[in-house]
C-alpha cells in the first residue's frame, strides 16, 4: 500500500499510538534486561553496517538486544515503522518527512546521519531516451518509497521541466523493472543499489540523473520513536556504536568486509563495490553540525523536502517537521 496524497484518508492515531506503545512496553521487556527493540532497514550499502554489526557481535549485549528485521525495500521498512512493528528505522530524510506527514503520532527522531547518497540514487533510462526532457510523458517506473517520488521530481525541477505526471508513474515490484524495460512498458526507472546494479548489468542503460548532483540533500538516517530515547538513550548509543565498530572494520579490512556488504546486497563482490562508490559518510564534525539543534543546519533540507512532497501531492501541508538530537553521536563519538 502507497502513501496516501494529502486529500486521502490518515492513519487513525488513537490506534496507532496504542499500537506503539504496546509494541514498545513488550519489546523493551522487565527493567533489569537490556531493553529490545526492532530496527527496520532495507539493502542498502550504508544499511549493510547494522548487520554486519550484528553477524560480528558489535552490540554490546549488557546495554541492548537487538531485532533486526530486512525488508524488501525501504517502503515496507518504513510502513513497519508506521504501523509500531519496528521502534527505530534507518531510512532517507524524505521518507522520514512523509512519516510525519501520513502518521504525525509516529514521528521520529534523527538521532544519526549513516550516509550522504552522491550518485547512488539515480534515474535510468533505455538508450533511446537521450535526456529527461524525453521523459516527459512517458511510463517511469519506481516503488513506492517517498524518496522515489522525490528524486524524479527533483530530477525534472532541474531542467526546469513540469512535475512528472500521476499517470506517468509505474508503482512496480523491483523484481519486474528489467522485464519492464526490456518489454517497453516502461522506459526508465527511479533505482539504487542493489537494484540499479542489477539493472546496469543486465541492460544498455543510461544514466540521466543521480543524486550526486544534489549534493548535501539526500542522507540517509537512523531515526527512532521519541519514548524509545527518551526511556533507552544508552540503548540507541550502542546502536551507533555497533555500526561505527562495522565501518572501521572497513577502513581497516576492505577486502573482507566488502565481500559481506556485497553479499547482504545480493551482489557480487564488484558489483558491491560499485554500489558503494556514489556513498559518502560523514565524520563527527559533520554529525554535530547537521543534528545541533541550535546550529539550524538541518531544518532547512527538512523543510525544502517537505514543500516538493507537498507539491507532488505525498503529505499534507500541515505536516509537522522531524527534530533531531546530537547527543547520540556525541555520546558514541566518546565510545560510550
Amino acid at each position: 500500500m502507497g502513501w496516501r496524497p494529502r486529500n486521502g484518508r490518515q492513519p487513525r492515531n488513537g490506534v496507532l499510538a496504542a499500537l506503539a506503545a504496546l509494541g514498545l512496553a513488550l519489546l523493551i521487556g522487565c527493567p533489569h534486561q537490556p531493553p529490545r527493540f526492532v530496527l527496520a532497514i532495507n539493502p542498502w550499502p550504508g544499511y549493510a553496517y547494522f548487520a554486519l554489526a550484528q553477524a560480528r557481535q558489535h552490540y554490546d549485549p549488557r546495554r541492548l538486544r537487538l531485532d533486526l528485521r530486512n525488508f524488501a525495500d525501504n517502503d515496507r521498512a518504513v510502513q513497519a515503522y508506521i504501523s509500531g512493528a519496528a521502534q527505530a528505522v534507518a531510512t532517507t530524510t524524505i521518507d522520514v518527512v512523509t512519516i510525519c506527514g501520513v502518521a504525525p503520532e509516529r514521528c521520529p527522531v534523527i538521532v544519526y546521519v549513516i550516509d550522504e547518497s552522491r550518485g547512488g540514487d539515480q534515474v535510468l533510462a533505455l538508450r533511446d531516451v537521450k535526456d529527461l526532457k524525453g521523459l516527459v510523458g512517458r511510463p517511469i517506473a519506481l516503488d513506492r518509497s517517498s524518496l522515489s517520488r522525490y528524486l524524479l521530481a527533483r530530477a525534472f525541477e532541474s531542467q526546469d521541466l513540469p512535475p512528472p505526471l500521476p499517470s506517468q508513474l509505474r508503482f512496480l515490484p523491483a523484481a519486474s523493472w528489467e522485464a519492464s524495460l526490456r518489454q517497453g512498458t516502461v522506459v526508465a526507472v527511479v533505482s539504487y543499489p542493489p537494484r540499479s546494479e542489477i539493472l546496469l548489468r543486465a541492460l544498455p542503460l543510461d544514466t540521466l540523473f543521480t543524486s550526486r548532483q544534489l549534493p548535501n540533500e539526500i542522507l540517509d538516517v537512523l531515526a527512532v520513536e521519541p519514548e524509545l530515547l527518551r526511556l533507552h538513550p544508552d540503548a540507541v548509543r550502542a546502536l551507533v556504536l555497533g555500526w561505527q565498530a562495522a565501518r572501521e572494520e572497513d577502513k581497516e579490512s576492505q577486502i573482507g568486509v566488502r565481500q559481506e556488504v556485497a553479499a547482504f546486497l545480493g551482489l557480487d563482490t564488484d558489483a558491491g563495490t560499485a554500489g558503494m562508490a556514489g556513498i559518502r559518510y560523514p565524520g563527527p564534525q559533520e554529525q554535530y553540525e547537521l543534528l545541533d539543534p541550535r546550529q539550524n543546519n538541518l531544518p532547512p533540507l527538512l523543510e525544502q523536502i517537505r514543500q516538493v512532497l507537498y507539491a507532488n501531492g505525498v503529505i499534507p501541508a500541515n505536516t509537522p517537521l522531524p527534530t533531531s538530537v546530537d547527543t547520540t553521536a556525541r555520546g558514541a563519538a566518546r565510545g560510550r
